[in-house]
């Protein structure tokens, strides 16, 4: 059962209470955020960074606290869909390399959601990629790259809900064979260089 407060508990030992003031700090940042009993798991929604690609989409993040914490950086998943090059789009996983290169144990769950989450969707990267196809399309063009992840973000990530019609057809240039949902959902091989023919249909898939 998850719990929307929580309260501080000394007589944890030391690792638990870094976990138990770290939780409560991203509480009080007031981030929408459920917790279990344990601390171990957290829901948290993340609002996409203004100026980005992503800005006005709202994601529910997993947060996986390992055993090791501090010491060890926690899994990430977005259980929202998102369309990126480092977020693998079916589990949302998080690549662990960026993660981990970024993590240091003097670092908490604030830092998560306001620095390395923010950076991250404002700064993708295509030579490190969990979604191929998303990665070549970034390669082929950053332009058509961002068409789709807003045409992903507006199926998925939007605090409002509206017909998908609506949302396909709002505010998009592109033609819609370029950007239809049917296309962005199909599941064929690109060309992971974004060389191919088929290179402007943006997969959310990572195959």
């Amino acid at each position: 059962m998850m719990a929307e407060q929580m309260v501080v508990n000394t007589t944890l030992p030391m690792a638990g209470r870094r976990l138990d003031r770290d939780v409560n700090r991203l509480l009080a940042s007031g981030y929408r955020t459920t917790v279990d009993d344990n601390m171990a798991n957290l829901d948290v929604c993340l609002e996409g960074p203004l100026g980005s690609a992503y800005e006005g989409g709202v994601w529910t993040v997993n947060v996986t606290m390992p055993q090791e914490y501090p010491l060890k950086a926690p899994r990430i998943r977005f259980v929202t869909k998102i369309l990126h090059p480092n977020i693998e789009f079916i589990t949302g996983l998080v690549c662990m390399n960026v993660l981990k290169q970024a993590w240091s144990s003097s670092y908490d769950l604030v830092n998560i959601f306001e620095t390395f989450l923010p950076q991250l969707l404002r700064h993708p990267n295509p030579h490190d990629s969990l979604n191929h196809r998303a990665a070549a399309i970034m390669k082929h063009s950053e332009k058509l790259f961002r068409e789709h992840v807003i045409l992903c973000m507006k199926t998925y990530a939007m605090p409002a809900i509206l017909p998908t019609r609506q949302l396909v057809e709002e505010g998009l240039e592109k033609r819609s064979s370029d950007l239809s949902l049917s296309d962005l959902l199909t599941d064929s091989d690109d060309d992971e260089d974004g060389n191919g023919n088929n290179a402007h249909i943006a997969l959310p898939g990572s195959s």
